[in-house]
């Protein structure tokens, strides 16, 4: 009995000073993946910060600065590549809910995730909270964002605790392996644009056009603006997030996204023949370029995004003009 009060005695002094240290064992409750999400973009729309991330693909490395500034709504970016050639570039969006870099680390789209569009985002992806971590010596919720079919890749991501930012994005491919990384490695959060060594006149900005943003509006809307070309088919989940017209080289572009993929298709109705064959890929990123034989006039489609090859050669096969069925296409020679 002695010995049995001791150990107790023992066990109690060991449970004290685990709560003295460690806090209280039942803390608060995790949030759920919804509201990470939700915090991880109004962060990216509120927040000022400047840090140093890599970029890594199929053994590449690449690092760069990047200093992210708002101001009376305007979003301020300025990317520094640390490597190689200097290379500095300067981007103002004069509409923050439609800048793609900082929600998803420079790639992706722009997205206000609110009850509805989450639960768009659901018929898509799974969300799963596995745990916490630390990231660029910041403590991280982990959250894995696993595709529902096979046209879409799935992500890890691990959102800042205490400020909702997005300090790490790995691109998965459908066997699990990393197909792209982005991760800070040192960010500081805060300070005002001048802290941050903004010229807010200088004229080197180069301005994201709104009708070329990457945008979807709380509610989802596909946007409707005329185009001579549709596409017959596309992966479950997907809208289109913008287009441009035919240019004077006839030249169009619509740009699609699920909330988190995004890929683009552009047409050339004067390089049918002339341009190359392309099936590649750099990380995530792949390009197919097909040709459409239509009314006697070939045209060059060409599907570029973060999607899995054969999910891009389907998209590539179902554009057709707008007035006409489905073409019949083939890998250029």
């Amino acid at each position: 009995m002695v010995f049995l009060r001791f150990v107790k005695k023992i066990k109690v002094a060991a449970l004290v000073a685990a709560v003295l240290l460690h806090g209280p064992l039942f803390s608060a409750p995790m949030e759920s993946a919804h509201d990470l999400m939700s915090k991880m973009a109004k962060a990216s729309r509120e927040l000022n910060y400047q840090g140093l991330f890599t970029y890594e693909y199929r053994g590449n490395l690449t690092s760069v600065k990047l200093t992210h500034g708002v101001q009376d709504g305007q979003i301020y970016e300025r990317i520094q590549h640390m490597d190689g050639a200097e290379r500095t570039a300067l981007r103002r969006s004069d509409k923050v809910d439609c800048l793609r870099t900082g929600d998803m680390l420079l790639r992706g789209s722009a997205y206000r995730i609110n009850d509805q569009s989450y639960a768009r985002l659901e018929d898509s992806y799974e969300f799963h909270i596995k745990g916490e971590g630390r990231i660029a010596n910041r403590r991280v919720v982990m959250v894995h964002v696993l595709p529902r079919d096979k046209h879409r890749y799935g992500y890890v991501v691990a959102i800042d605790k205490e400020s909702g930012l997005l300090l790490q994005s790995v691109l998965m491919s459908h066997a699990g392996k990393p197909l792209e990384r982005f991760q800070f490695v040192d960010i500081s959060i805060g300070g005002s644009l001048a802290e941050l060594d903004f010229d807010l006149e200088a004229s080197d900005f180069d301005d994201v056009a709104l009708d070329q943003s990457s945008c979807v509006d709380d509610n989802r809307q596909t946007i409707t603006s005329a185009s001579n070309w549709s596409t017959q088919w596309l992966p479950p989940g997907f809208v289109m997030a913008s287009h441009k017209a035919a240019d004077i080289d006839g030249q169009e572009s619509m740009m699609f996204t699920d909330g988190l993929a995004v890929f683009s298709v552009f047409i050339d109705t004067d390089k049918g023949r002339s341009l190359p064959s392309i099936d590649a890929h750099l990380g995530a990123t792949v390009a197919v370029l097909t040709k459409a034989d239509i009314n006697n006039q070939e045209y060059a489609i060409c599907v570029v995004g973060e999607i899995p090859r054969a999910t891009a050669n389907q998209i590539a096969s179902a554009v057709s003009l707008a007035t006409s069925p489905p073409s019949s296409m083939s890998p250029l020679p």
